[in-house]
């Protein structure tokens, strides 16, 4: 099945109810699996497009997007510029492949925790119920020792702190930020204006980390929607080229424009 029979066939679903979600990995999952192709050759440019389509219909509802959608946005959106680009394929390495390991892992701790929790219920239906006499105030119970099954109580207790751990998980740690918007956007403009020509697509993938990568193409588009670079592209699949524009900003006023949206005088 090709992308654009995809995209068709998707427009005629119903919407899905994304904050049933537990997150971007499980929508990506949720994408696969309506558009029924594989997960190893997962068609990056519909998925993408479908995913923020997604994204957007959370903002309309004014529903809080979580930062692991929009990180996972941007990273195919980056997927999607590397697989357009020509001679992608010299390297010999796929751009999904770290996608599709991260896809592969999930899914399999999900069928796990399945499978657990098919049987915590049917364990819950075959413990028996117990009746435990109303003592008076005085009165202490009394166990028999020879009676308890040490086997037994070891093994609830482990299960009880399993549980707690399931219910309880390690807090989510999210490392800060390497690299700073406004920072990005002063260097990308100087630049442009000094150079007058720059070539966009050869710049971001010269980046060794993502998040850098990412945060360049946040401040180009930044930079083009202010008026103080333009881009073109001479033809499909060719380089992006970035061109100083209407007026150049100030670089104190960076933090200020990206928030307010107004020109610099």
């Amino acid at each position: 099945m090709s992308e654009t029979q995809i995209s068709s066939a998707s427009s005629l679903l119903a919407p899905v109810n994304l904050p049933s979600f537990s997150g971007p990995l499980d929508l990506l999952l949720h994408l696969i699996q309506k558009n029924k192709v594989s997960i190893y050759d997962i068609p990056v440019a519909t998925i993408c497009d479908q995913y923020h389509d997604f994204l957007a219909e959370m903002a309309e509802l004014d529903i809080e997007i979580a930062g692991e959608f929009i990180w996972m946005a941007s990273w195919l959106v980056q997927l999607k510029s590397r697989m357009l680009l020509p001679g992608r394929d010299e390297t010999g390495e796929d751009p999904r492949a770290e996608l599709v390991e991260r896809l592969l892992e999930y899914r399999k701790a999900k069928e796990a925790a399945a499978v657990l929790a098919e049987k915590q219920a049917v364990r819950r239906g075959l413990w028996p119920a117990r009746v435990i006499p109303v003592l008076e105030d005085d009165e202490e119970p009394e166990l028999d020792w020879e009676e308890i099954d040490l086997e037994a109580l070891a093994s609830a207790y482990e299960a009880a702190m399993q549980h707690f751990s399931d219910e309880h998980p390690p807090p989510l740690e999210l490392r800060p930020l390497q690299y700073s918007l406004e920072e990005k956007m002063r260097a990308l403009q100087k630049e442009v204006w000094e150079l007058g020509l720059f070539p966009l697509l050869k710049s971001i993938h010269s980046r060794a980390e993502l998040e850098e990568a990412v945060t360049d193409l946040v401040a180009t588009l930044e930079l083009a929607r202010l008026g103080s670079i333009r881009a073109e592209q001479r033809r499909i699949f060719a380089e992006i080229y970035l061109r100083p524009g209407r007026h150049k900003i100030d670089p104190k006023l960076f933090g200020e424009e990206s928030k307010g949206g107004t020109d610099a005088p």
